[in-house]
């Protein structure tokens, strides 16, 4: 019989005044690996958050058990929890012993002694039954050896309960399924894992059971292979408004436009393998470049976005030839770009929703254009934005991550580009943001806009695409 690692009791906590927690209740077995699922909100970032001590709270009166001892600090709960998360290889110039290691206080006093560290962490992986060459430096490692690492580095520490908190940026579903396979090996006997991801695929990849989560409460507890389908998950998901605003959204179609002129150009673009190659975006395609290596997939976006200046590369819209890296330049031939879609670095924070809608036409349309562009934003609000309570004088900085969504694209599609370059446009998109999302992509395309993503994995742009470009 499994034993009970994580078991959760009738929880009710509320944080900052509008997020809560509703009658919780849970139970996760060692061994098992288990997928939160709900929108943005819903309580499950919120629930991840109390039980890594992000979220501050006095958990003495919460009846939260781990082995089946009652937690009575968040330091005692926080000590039992590991989180995986990309931002964990930062400091990526240690080697896998020095990371493995340094779990332990006591192995501080060994860092001038590398040769016995790496000794000792080898013979903790083969023990483990993991080959791993432990002196390589993590910026060496592949995508999946850092995550296989981190595994098992918490448990090493002798956590009982690791929460995935990644998008596997920079990983196939064949490299995630090979770390799923790992991440049960060691989770076998000694280990609960939460899985908590914006991706679909990673969730579905990693869970054996989902928890989905509506409004601060569990709605659904269940074996993975119970979820039919996408419409099946949505009958948990989504209230009823919800679920129609997103089933209007799906149905928004991309037009088959027979004009297929010209409208970007881009020459000598340096690509990772030394080759140069010559691109060209037509009026109202989509397409979608696959690049695994994060730092290359970042660099290809602020080249074709004109924000970094590449070395004899130059870009012409329509016939307006323009230096890689003229960023002002290319704002003014229309090409413009989204990097962190969802967020409020994409918003001016301090200025009303409104305002940020104005912003981008502001003395580059005429006074016509801008009294009836200012007549769409209440309209706009009402039917794309997540809350019924969002006004058009809200300031943006209180927006919620679906909200903060329709006014950045809302805002480019008022200023009416010629081109526009999105990077990893789903990453902080749950099922609802990924229908406005797309449905704006559409609505962009069909406008007659030039849409460029930058993305590691097929996923969600398979059925919006014109052309899928593979890099790697």
């Amino acid at each position: 019989m499994k034993k009970e690692i994580l078991r959760i009791n009738n929880l009710n906590y509320t944080y900052a005044g509008n997020r809560r927690l509703e009658n919780i209740s849970m139970c996760i077995l060692e061994g098992e690996s288990v997928g939160f699922l709900g929108l943005t909100y819903s309580g499950k970032d919120l629930l991840v958050r109390l039980l890594s001590k992000e979220a501050e709270a006095d958990i003495q009166d919460f009846n939260i058990y781990v082995d089946g001892v009652k937690m009575s600090d968040q330091e005692e709960l926080a000590g039992k929890v590991y989180r995986i998360a990309a931002s964990n290889y930062t400091i990526d110039d240690w080697t896998v012993a020095e990371y493995i290691g340094l779990v332990d206080s006591g192995w501080f006093q060994m860092l001038w002694k590398r040769r016995l560290l790496e000794e000792e962490t080898d013979a903790y992986f083969k023990e483990l039954g993991i080959p791993f060459d432990v002196s390589r430096k993590l910026k060496d490692l592949t995508e999946l050896e850092k995550r296989i690492a981190d595994m098992v580095k918490a448990r090493r520490h002798g956590v009982r309960i690791v929460i995935v908190e990644d998008e596997f940026e920079g990983m196939r579903p064949e490299s995630i399924g090979e770390f799923a396979r790992v991440m049960k090996q060691l989770a076998k006997g000694s280990l609960a894992v939460i899985v908590n991801s914006h991706s679909d695929m990673v969730l579905s990849i990693l869970s054996d059971k989902y928890i989905i989560m509506k409004k601060g409460r569990i709605v659904k507890k269940c074996r993975k292979d119970y979820i039919q389908d996408g419409a099946h998950l949505e009958k948990f998901l989504l209230g009823s408004t919800i679920k129609s605003k997103k089933k209007h959204m799906d149905s928004y179609t991309l037009e088959q436009s027979e004009e297929k002129k010209t409208v970007y150009r881009v020459r000598g673009l340096k690509l990772k393998d030394g080759r140069k190659g010559d691109f060209n975006f037509s009026r109202g395609e989509v397409v979608t470049f696959l690049v695994l290596d994060s730092k290359e997939k970042e660099r290809l976006f602020l080249l074709l976005s004109g924000r970094q200046a590449g070395r004899d590369t130059y870009c012409i819209v329509d016939s307006q030839e323009y230096a890689s890296g003229d960023f002002s330049g290319f704002v003014h031939g229309k090409v413009v770009s989204v990097m962190h879609m969802g967020s409020k670095e994409e918003v001016f924070t301090r200025m009303s929703a409104g305002q940020n809608l104005l912003l981008p036409s502001l003395g580059k349309i005429s006074s016509v254009e801008y009294i009836a562009s200012s007549g769409r934003i209440s309209k706009m609000l009402k039917q794309n934005m997540d809350s019924d309570a969002v006004l058009p004088d809200m300031e943006a900085g209180s927006l919620e991550v679906n909200d903060l969504i329709s006014v950045t694209c809302e805002r480019w599609y008022i200023y009416n580009p010629k081109v526009l370059v999105l990077f990893e446009p789903f990453a902080q998109c749950d099922v609802y943001g990924v229908s406005i999302v797309k449905s704006y992509i559409k609505k962009f395309a069909n406008r007659g806009t030039a849409v460029i993503i930058l993305k590691s994995r097929e996923e969600y742009v398979e059925d919006i695409s014109d052309k899928i470009i593979s890099l790697d």
